[in-house]
């Protein structure tokens, strides 16, 4: 415990962070691992998500619009302080 306390000791703590979330990651995916394949399953949901009812008859239609309803933020002027 003492030769391990010694070299930890030395470490910076962001390392050690680094450290420990690759050793968690590694081993939450040994652990979470399937037997099986993700193909051999059927997805009842995904049959009826691709049906879409159509409208006839209907005498206006909504075009999309090409942007998006959000204006996108700009990098706007950037000067000297």
């Amino acid at each position: 415990m003492t030769k391990f306390y010694n070299v930890v000791r030395v470490l910076p703590r962001w390392s050690l962070y680094v450290i420990s979330g690759v050793l968690g990651s590694f081993i939450m995916n040994l652990f979470h691992r399937g037997g099986k394949p993700d193909s051999a399953r059927t997805d009842p949901v995904s049959d009826t998500v691709n049906t879409q009812p159509t409208v006839t008859g209907s005498s206006t239609a909504v075009a999309r619009s090409a942007t998006s309803a959000t204006p996108a933020k700009g990098k706007g002027k950037r000067g000297k302080k």
